[in-house]
């Protein structure tokens, strides 16, 4: 049974013939069967559903399969694909002793191959903000502390190899998109330009920071929470960077005494004292996080982007630099 999905998805027959060889690999399941596919729920900019499929034994057992974008993001990018989201499940995650969710690998569907990953699908899970009270935000902190300790000594391994390093340039080029971005929606004022200029300062913080393996974009709506546990998901933005990155994303907008707590709560699970410089990248990568999210402005007066803008200033003033 097929649940409302996009005109735009792969035929039942294209799914069922990437999914069978795959199946057949990993499982030993040569006749496992495509019984049912619903859009997933919690979408992102890549088109996925959940896919229910019987095995051998009968059975059922339900995959998120998340489809490749096409294309490729415009400079500066964090987002690096489908591919290098499953290397990340397969080269770093198997080998963490932390919940995760696991991958069964990448197929291509269709007669244009396209790529997708297929990885276990997480039944009755919620995003982490809408866990019971603070108790999902703060595990998910820990977790965080967590993989950034397991993360650290890894990062220089040849299988790692192929992961992201940002460095100075790199934040930068996301002060200078937020300008183009302004300029082109004449949104643009003194207010940003000064936020710019002193985040183009700022990046020298974060470039020169202890380094070690981020997820990159572990915004809450990244991060799944089931009694208790905690899975971040969408990987294709993990890179080699400072772990005040991924701390900043999840807790971008929660309550001050919320954010203590985790900021506490974080740093206990990293197994490290809070080192007198964290206030100073903790600023930056605040400030960095407010510029990722502005998005692109569509034709005319876009309220997605006003807004983001108007965060971004709540930010820079927050942080002290407008």
């Amino acid at each position: 049974m097929t649940a409302s999905l996009p005109p735009d998805m792969p035929t039942g027959a294209e799914l069922a013939a990437a999914l069978r060889p795959l199946f057949a690999a990993t499982t030993g399941a040569m006749d496992a069967v495509v019984v049912a596919r619903r859009p997933n729920a919690y979408t992102s900019s890549s088109r996925s559903e959940v896919v229910t499929i019987r095995d051998p034994r009968g059975d059922h057992r339900n995959y998120l399969v998340k489809y490749d974008r096409g294309g490729r993001d415009p400079t500066p990018s964090c987002r690096h694909g489908i591919d290098y989201c499953g290397r990340v499940y397969e080269s770093l995650l198997a080998a963490l002793p932390l919940c995760h969710l696991r991958t069964l690998g990448t197929i291509r569907v269709g007669p244009t191959a396209v790529p997708a990953l297929v990885i276990e699908h997480l039944d009755d899970s919620f995003r982490v903000g809408e866990a019971p009270e603070v108790s999902g935000i703060l595990a998910a902190a820990e977790w965080c502390g967590c993989f950034h300790h397991l993360a650290e000594p890894r990062q220089s391994e040849p299988a790692l190899g192929f992961l992201v390093r940002y460095d100075r340039g790199y934040y930068q080029a996301w002060a200078d998109r937020a300008e183009r971005l302004a300029a082109t929606a004449a949104r643009s004022g003194a207010w940003l330009s000064r936020a710019c200029a002193a985040f183009h300062e700022m990046a020298g913080d974060l470039a020169a920071a202890p380094t070690t393996i981020i997820h990159g974009e572990m915004s809450p709506q990244n991060v799944l929470w089931r009694n208790g546990e905690i899975y971040p998901v969408d990987w294709e933005s993990a890179a080699i960077g400072p772990g005040e990155i991924d701390l900043a994303a999840l807790l971008f907008g929660w309550p001050e005494e919320t954010v203590a707590r985790c900021i506490e709560a974080y740093w206990e699970a990293l197994r490290k004292p809070r080192p007198s410089e964290f206030a100073t990248r903790w600023a930056a990568a605040t400030l960095y996080t407010a510029l990722r999210w502005l998005p692109s402005p569509d034709a005319g007066d876009d309220p997605r982007f006003s807004l983001a803008l108007d965060r971004l200033r709540e930010t820079a003033s927050a942080v002290g630099v407008v």
